[in-house]
């Protein structure tokens, strides 16, 4: 909320100037408001919220329904059809998928078998295996019980139940259920075994467990439980009595909704019991149908009120909260809590709005009966309400009742609450001592005044552009007296356990001791362009001093100075702080006009509007922990209650997804296609929606791009691909938290062009070859010469294609890995050896394994297993004879075969010693490989599948003796 000029001397006098020049001129309405000690009448609290409306790809916005499938991918019904929000965008449903284009949704459901069914006003579609669907091109529906319209309810509701769906038809109560032929719609009650149709005119549903609660039209709740229907007795209920929503709570009790009305029945014999909802007057009458109750994940019950409000319930007590913005007569509908805890509600002609820090942050201003929205700094009466100083007057808010109880018509920028009820206001004209009781009043004569601190006792220090005063708050009668040797201008100030007052002095840190003696600790900041304008402290041995430039942390034992630590702007996420305090587990809450910083000691946090804050514009020295630990943050929009700071510090890893591939105007999911030179787009977003706002993209397209790309974007476009496969990789990251998340891929593979293939290739060279030929057949008889070079040159690629023939033919036996025999070498080569041997012979085959290799690659990488292998593979060329063969059998299996004097067993058990006990690759000296070895001597009978079994079963025992061992086989 302020200018800054400069880190110069007069650099920090514009940051108070323009709080006075605002504060004057907000002085002439407030000499025509309220009398002091009136307050204005209060009203809910705001909740911050994100819209997602036909900008967003809801090009219906009149939401009915929404519920989040396992993926974190949001379905949204409308009054056309329905809509899959992909992390980015709303996609709309339609013939692609199997659905009409458009109709009224009424709601989406997963079966217990994974199903996505869809149910319109007047048809019921399912898609198989729903559950798992990243994108709207993954989903395919069919009509259930082949496309046979319902009777047309745009009020029907649906209930997930014995791995099928309840739903209501008019006055009918229908169950789609699932058999080898495939999904059927019948009557619940025949499905039971009920005598007659007993479940008519039904209104809300609720699915515990083999239990189905029912609400009616004419107020009845109901549990059906097999062919059992049992109704508990209810006290009278206000008209209209039409149940319209179900929930029950962890301990069992059943809660349902009517227009006006709670219904709560114990799941013990007591008494049921009724309470009216605040605030739920007759908007909803009209769209009683659209009533809903759902839990947030804090465990308090919501519902919609009337006015844009919603109506919240937690430990038996009701207050409302409002929607921000411009208040609507529209309904609310949808109110959905994702698996972030986010709470996502429809607004009826709107759209569906997303509230942010919902449980977490609430938000006081105007609306809520404080006299203006620009917030100065706040202060907690002892034993009493919380005192909040805006530009237009001082409220004190009941933070029991969450209301105004009072509020003195007086700006100020800074206040104090002493213990005997006085509430210390430091304003444009001076110091005005209040008594929270009463009206009494008391003005002191201390102008410019920049901080009011507590001290020890009754002392009052006020720290001024003048010097230091000193006020007693047991003496009201007293004014301030000036403190000895604190004549300078002091822009804030602290005061530690011990008594010491530290002092921030232009550009000096001072400490004045309880007996009196002054200490310039620190006459200057290592950091020349650095201006300080707040200091907290941690403990008795460490502050922290924060202002235009950075912030300092300083460690001191007494007046000496011993660590000073900086932390840079780019670190903290801002480069002036207006605001510092260090809670009680010692985090830091640096504030500023791009919002609120937060260190825990490891990593730096940045908390804005999109997080739920009133606003990224905070003011000076506005932060406030209350006694409970949660935090009171003042910004130029209101005041912020940070009632969880743990939750909103916890790390969500980004989530993103690639939504959509396409080349040219077609869909691409990731088969071989034909070369192109079409352009490739892809889309992508995240599901990390409370982050969303701030979230960035990096990209890379293996092939095409050198390097990591960087976008804030959800898509990208190339404007065409090389042939091949490639691989397009994509990385979320968040500035803000300092988290990234892992690489997600997708694969792109395009066949070569027909110019660009191998039979073209040797039909070019066949036909140069040709050519050639000609050429020196028409010119043997003149240029004989020529033609011995043509000869020449032909004898020469003869001699490369033969060559290269060969070298193909070697390539076909070998692999390439490990530079051994591959499988089918080897195998030939046992199979000769068997054959072609004399009996006498000796030959011996060993089947060696490397030990723990699956650990190894999901320890240390797949490259790192792949070089393993290839320094196995070079070890056993090594150790081999011109009569012995060794070769790839498998992953991570070799076969050594051994013919004459060297097929020893002796002989096997060193080549294995070679190969285990040694650390490998270089550089990672904990990873030690040992290889556990199979041996078998062929016998007069053996065929080489036989050998390799005796081999195989040696190997097996040796693995579970222990493995690194080498095993004979009987």
């Amino acid at each position: 909320m302020f200018t800054m000029h400069g880190p110069s001397e007069k650099a920090r006098r514009p940051l108070f100037r323009r709080r006075k020049i605002l504060i004057r001129l907000a002085f002439i309405p407030c000499l025509v408001a309220l009398a002091a000690g009136i307050s204005p009448p209060a009203r809910s609290q705001t909740v911050p919220t994100t819209l997602y409306d036909a900008a967003s790809g809801l090009t219906n916005i009149s939401v009915i329904s929404a519920m989040q499938l396992p993926t974190g991918h949001i379905v949204a019904a409308t009054q056309h059809g329905f809509f899959f929000f992909d992390g980015r965008q709303f996609v709309p449903f339609g013939p692609a998928q199997g659905l009409p284009a458009g109709g009224v949704g009424v709601g989406a459901a997963l079966t217990g078998h994974g199903d996505l069914i869809l149910a319109y006003a007047d048809m019921v579609y399912v898609a198989y295996d729903g559950a798992t669907a990243t994108t709207p091109g993954q989903l395919r529906f069919r009509p259930i019980e082949g496309g046979r319209p319902l009777g047309h309810d745009s009020h029907r509701k649906i209930m997930p139940w014995h791995d099928g769906l309840v739903l209501t038809d008019s006055d009918r109560l229908l169950f789609i259920h699932k058999d080898a032929t495939g999904e059927h719609i019948g009557l619940l009650a025949a499905t039971l075994g009920m005598q007659g149709d007993p479940l008519t005119d039904v209104s809300a549903l609720h699915a515990d467990g083999d239990t189905l609660w029912i609400g009616t039209n004419d107020g009845r709740l109901c549990a059906v439980s097999g062919a059992a229907l049992r109704c508990p007795t209810l006290p009278p209920l206000a008209e209209p009595r039409r149940m319209e929503a179900i929930v029950q709570d962890r301990d069992g009790t059943v809660l349902a909704r009517t227009l006006h009305e709670l219904v709560t029945v114990p799941r013990d014999p007591a008494a049921a019991q009724v309470e009216a909802i605040p605030h739920a007057g007759h908007q909803y009458e009209n769209y009683q149908h659209l009533l809903t109750l759902s839990w947030s994940p804090q465990g308090a019950l919501v519902t919609q009120a009337d006015d844009d409000e919603l109506a919240i319930r937690a430990h038996g007590t009701w207050k409302t909260m409002a929607l921000d913005g411009e208040r609507s007569n529209a309904p609310l509908t949808a109110l959905l809590f994702d698996q972030q805890g986010a709470l996502w509600i429809g607004r009826m002609g709107y759209g569906l709005a997303r509230a942010d820090g919902f449980g977490i942050l609430e938000t006081f201003g105007r609306r809520d009966g404080l006299p203006s929205d620009v917030i100065w700094q706040m202060a907690r009466q002892p034993d009493g309400p919380l005192w909040i100083d805006t530009d237009t007057g001082l409220s004190a808010l009941d933070t029991a009742t969450n209301r105004v109880v009072r509020t003195i018509d007086q700006p100020g920028f800074f206040i104090a609450a002493d213990r005997h009820g006085g509430i210390w206001q430091a304003g444009p004209e001076g110091v005005t001592l209040h008594d929270a009781q009463t009206d009494w009043r008391h003005d002191y004569p201390v102008k410019r005044v920049n901080q009011v601190l507590v001290g020890t006792g009754d002392d009052i220090w006020l720290l001024s552009d003048h010097g230091a005063w000193l006020a007693d708050a047991a003496r009201r009668d007293r004014d301030p007296v000036a403190v000895p040797g604190l004549s300078g201008s002091y822009v804030a100030g602290r005061i530690d356990s011990g008594g010491t007052l530290w002092l921030l002095e232009r550009r000096r840190l001072v400490a004045r001791h309880p007996d009196g003696t002054t200490t310039v600790v620190l006459p200057e900041w290592p950091l020349a362009t650095f201006a300080p304008y707040v200091i907290a402290i941690e403990n008795d041995h460490r502050l922290w001093i924060g202002g235009q430039g950075g912030l300092y942390r300083v460690t001191h034992d007494g007046d000496r100075i011993a660590n000073v630590t900086f932390h840079d702007p780019a670190t903290i996420g801002n480069d002036i702080l207006y605001s510092l305090m260090i809670d009680r587990l010692g985090r830091v809450w640096a504030g500023s006009d791009r919002g609120l910083n937060v260190f825990d000691g490891r990593r730096w946090v940045t908390i804005t509007e999109a997080d739920g804050l009133a606003s990224n514009d905070l003011d000076q020295q506005s932060l406030l922990e209350d006694t409970d630990g949660s935090i009171w943050i003042g910004t130029s929009r209101g005041v912020s209650h940070l009632l969880q700071p743990e939750a909103l510090l916890a790390g969500i890893s980004p989530q993103p997804v690639i939504t959509t591939m396409e080349l040219g105007h077609r869909p691409y999911h990731g088969e071989r296609i034909a070369f192109t030179r079409a352009p490739l787009r892809v889309t992508f977003g995240t599901l990390d929606y409370r982050d969303a706002p701030r979230i960035r993209f990096r990209y890379r397209l293996e092939g095409v791009d050198e390097g990591w790309n960087e976008t804030a974007d959800g898509s990208v476009r190339y404007p065409s691909v090389p042939p091949g496969t490639h691989h397009f990789m994509l990385m979320a990251f968040d500035p803000d938290r300092h988290q990234q998340s892992a690489i997600v891929t997708a694969s792109i593979t395009m066949a070569y062009p027909w110019w660009d293939s191998w039979a073209v290739r040797c039909l070019i060279a066949l036909c140069l070859l040709l050519a050639g030929y000609g050429a020196w057949r028409i010119r043997v008889g003149l240029l004989l010469k020529q033609r011995r070079k043509l000869q020449a040159i032909v004898d020469r690629q003869t001699r490369e294609i033969r060559a290269a023939h060969q070298a193909l033919m070697e390539q076909s036996r070998l692999d390439s890995l490990t530079g051994l025999l591959n499988r089918g070498a080897i195998q030939s080569c046992l199979q000769s050896c068997l054959a072609e041997l004399p009996a006498t012979t000796p030959l011996m085959v060993g089947l060696i394994d490397v030990d723990h290799f699956k650990q190894i690659n999901d320890g240390w990488g797949h490259l790192t297993g792949d070089d393993v292998l290839t320094e196995i593979g070079r070890r056993l060329r090594q150790g081999m004879t011109a009569n012995d063969e060794a070769g790839r059998y498998g992953g991570e299996e070799f076969l050594v075969v051994l013919t004459g004097e060297g097929a020893t067993a002796d002989r096997m058990q060193a080549l294995c010693r070679s190969l285990g006990g040694t650390r490998t690759p270089a550089g990672m000296p904990e990873l030690v490989v040992t290889v556990s070895a199979g041996i078998a001597t062929a016998g007069e009978n053996d065929t080489w599948q036989s050998l390799i079994a005796r081999a195989d079963r040696a190997l097996y025992r040796a693995k579970a003796e222990g493995r690194d061992r080498v095993i004979l086989a009987a």
